[in-house]
């Protein structure tokens, strides 16, 4: 697989029968495994450039794909969800390759409108945010809960045989101007991006690994996750009081990034406000905001 990614990437031959058979061999199964070794070499990849050429754009679109659908067909999220990340990643300067219906319910200013209408919603919060995010002992700054939303927006069936790959040839060739296209543009198509099972679990999973790398001591054994409900016995009011807004903070970011890949993958306002309804009563957010980002949505949904 990671020979398989380098030369998806760097390689300028197209790939044989025999490669794609392999890479199709490797990316089925119970287990995961070749899905989640292509999912950590092509993140590994964004070190280089997130700008990449339209010959490895497409072959990004056909290999996502191959490996999106049978990640569906196994409700294998983990790596769904950082393929999900590196949708909103990657980008190759050309022209838009939209359908007549697309291009009348377009925005006017383009994907890159669009995308930045999410990080002008985003800056223009930030002093709401502020009273909504409270001081945690981690001192964590608020951008540090939107850096995910942020970093996106400043970036960008059957088996085998019927692997569906959504994408097609320019409609308009004589249009002169270039745009970032970003690889969620020609994956919205995906059958796993709308079920809200995948949506809740990838949720779930990076709300979990936010935590850890905010706090390092949650990545715990069975004995010290133990001894860790002991110790929340023993906390005073003020110490449980900082931990939940600890939590309550990160799922408030989280949701926000969320719900902006949900708008952008074209999943119903419907669809979004109902995830977002149960993530905030799960997570215990307030009414300010739980309004703050169904007007996100709202936003998002009308550019």
């Amino acid at each position: 697989m990671k020979t398989y990614v380098a030369k998806l990437f760097h390689g300028r031959e197209d790939f044989d029968q025999e490669e794609k058979a392999r890479f199709g061999e490797l990316c089925t199964g119970e287990n995961g495994k070749g899905r989640d070794w292509f999912a950590k070499y092509v993140s590994a990849q964004r070190c280089h450039s997130k700008c990449v050429s339209e010959q490895t754009f497409y072959r990004l679109v056909q290999s996502f794909a191959v490996v999106l659908f049978e990640c569906h067909q196994v409700d294998d999220y983990g790596p769904a969800k950082h393929l999900m990340t590196m949708c909103f990643t990657y980008y190759y300067m050309g022209k838009s390759q939209l359908s007549p219906t697309e291009l009348l319910e377009r925005p006017s200013g383009g994907i890159d409108s669009y995308l930045r209408s999410g990080k002008v919603w985003l800056s223009g919060k930030k002093d709401i945010a502020e009273r909504l995010l409270k001081n945690t002992s981690a001192k964590t700054e608020v951008k540090g809960f939107f850096g995910g939303l942020e970093s996106k927006l400043r970036g960008p069936l059957g088996r085998k045989n019927e692997w569906v790959i959504f994408f097609s040839p320019p409609l308009y060739p004589d249009r002169k101007e270039e745009e970032k296209i970003y690889l969620y543009t020609q994956l919205k198509q995906q059958p796993i991006w709308h079920t809200l099972r995948f949506w809740n679990a990838a949720f779930f999973d990076a709300v979990h690994c936010e935590r850890n790398k905010r706090s390092p001591t949650t990545r715990r054994t069975a004995e010290e996750e133990k001894d860790e409900r002991e110790k929340w016995c023993h906390m005073t009011q003020e110490e449980k009081d900082d931990s939940s807004r600890f939590n309550e903070n990160i799922t408030f970011g989280q949701l926000g990034t969320f719900t902006h890949n949900m708008v952008a993958f074209g999943l119903s306002k419907k669809l979004c406000n109902d995830f977002l309804k149960k993530q905030a009563v799960i997570g215990n957010l307030n009414e300010e905001q739980y309004k703050l980002l169904c007007d996100h949505i709202e936003q998002m949904a009308a550019e």
